[in-house]
């Protein structure tokens, strides 16, 4: 989701606080206690809804909810099952997990109520929640929509003030009398080990957050899920329109993602960039970018100006709108640049880029109309043509700066592309 709230939150706000009045009261008529909490029977995919909203953007949770009961009204068959795990800013509300069931009679029906608030974004009580759902709800297969903030492969080991930058998914304030962003980071690396360690690999996430479609994410949880689906960008703070997009979360069909992506798209008039992901190329794209790793590392050695001048870039987190905090540039435009002199060596490396990406939506509209981080006109020369519609990072001088918000060329050793790739092997 959007870091930066959109200009229309206070009334956005009064509007989602009477849904959010209304939906308490439907949750409270529907809930079960913990002693009641009884598998349903084996379904053919269930889908978690995992709604990581204690900070700036609870308000738009009670809208989203709406939107999955309608979206599965007459959609969700008896083996489908809809469920979501909810967090949000509230002095008496605590987490819950309730299932979308699809029967206006009973459109919520809430599995089980946590006695006590906690930290959604600390990864024990992440593998907790997902274990617990999984018990509550098996499935032949599993799949997730990852709601709340985003910031892609970024690292932070610890709480983050108020005023630094993002950090991976998440962000729980646990403060129920704030409203704005600044508690406990979930860090990918961590998600990876949480699911290594359930045993479970998901047919597909939705990254329903900004800037999760990065190499670096991708190449970390390979092993763990099928398709990543999601934006490189930063994308409104309403996300996705989960109304539209509900019944092909369950379809069955090999491309069931184009129904996710196209929905998505269409809905914002195509001012999101948006891109699919299958996890399983992964390795040969690694490999194929670790072979043109030379003629890149000489790129970047033009200089951090020369190399990144005129490149698509799709964040600068936390806000910051100076150049030192811009970690997130197009991966095909930067290594078609790295390139440009040896066409059959870019040739041959985009091949290992569309075997891994498998769904794409171009926008090069989506900085001027979506996002408060990016300055179009420093890549108003690009094409869409040129645009990946995934990011990479790139280790350059500007961020060993002392006025850099955090240390990139050493925090993204910690994230398995560094070592695929071999950045070390060109002296980063």
């Amino acid at each position: 989701m959007n870091y930066f709230v959109p200009l229309h939150e206070n009334i956005t706000y009064m509007k989602n606080f009477l849904i959010f009045i209304s939906m308490v009261l439907l949750f409270a008529a529907c809930s079960k206690h913990e002693e009641d909490d009884k598998p349903l029977s084996e379904g053919r995919r269930t889908v978690i809804l995992y709604v990581s909203g204690d900070n700036r953007l609870s308000s738009f949770t009670s809208t989203d909810i709406q939107e999955l009961i309608n979206g599965a009204k007459n959609n969700l068959s008896s083996s489908d099952r809809l469920v979501m795990f909810v967090d949000r800013i509230s002095d008496i509300e605590k987490p819950f997990i309730a299932r979308i069931t699809g029967n206006e009679q009973q459109p919520v029906d809430t599995l089980y109520k946590y006695p006590t608030d906690f930290l959604v974004s600390e990864p024990s009580n992440f593998r907790e929640v997902l274990t617990r759902i999984q018990g509550l709800c098996p499935a032949k297969e599993y799949g997730m929509v990852l709601w709340g903030h985003g910031t892609g492969w970024t690292i932070e080991t610890s709480v983050v003030p108020a005023a630094a930058p993002r950090r991976a998914y998440g962000v729980d304030n646990g403060n129920v009398a704030s409203r704005g962003d600044h508690g406990l980071w979930l860090n990918i690396p961590d998600m990876r080990k949480v699911f290594e360690q359930m045993g479970v690999k998901w047919k597909f996430i939705f990254a329903d957050c900004c800037n999760m479609m990065c190499a670096e994410v991708a190449y970390e949880l390979r092993n763990c899920v099928d398709y990543l689906i999601g934006s490189p960008a930063e994308i409104p703070g309403q996300g996705a329109p989960y109304h539209k997009i509900v019944t092909h979360l369950f379809s069955q069909s090999d491309n069931f993602y184009e129904g996710i992506v196209d929905a998505y798209a269409n809905d914002n008039l195509k001012y999101l960039p948006l891109s699919v992901i299958q996890l399983s190329e992964m390795e040969q794209l690694a490999k194929a970018t670790k072979q043109v790793m030379p003629q890149i590392a000489a790129h970047l050695h033009l200089g951090d100006e020369a190399a990144t001048r005129g490149i698509i870039y799709y964040c600068a987190p936390g806000g910051m709108y100076d150049d030192v905090n811009k970690v997130m540039y197009d991966m095909n435009h930067m290594i078609l640049r790295a390139l440009a002199e040896q066409p059959e060596a870019y040739t041959q490396w985009h091949q290992a880029l569309e075997r891994a990406v498998v769904k794409r939506v171009t926008s090069m509209a989506w900085a001027t109309n979506n996002s408060n981080t990016v300055n179009f006109s420093d890549f108003r020369e690009a094409t869409e043509a040129e645009q990946g519609c995934v990011s990479m990072f790139f280790p350059l001088n500007k961020y060993d700066n002392s006025t850099c918000s955090h240390f990139y060329n050493q925090d993204i050793r910690q994230m398995q592309w560094y070592q695929a790739v071999d950045w070390a092997s060109q002296g980063y």
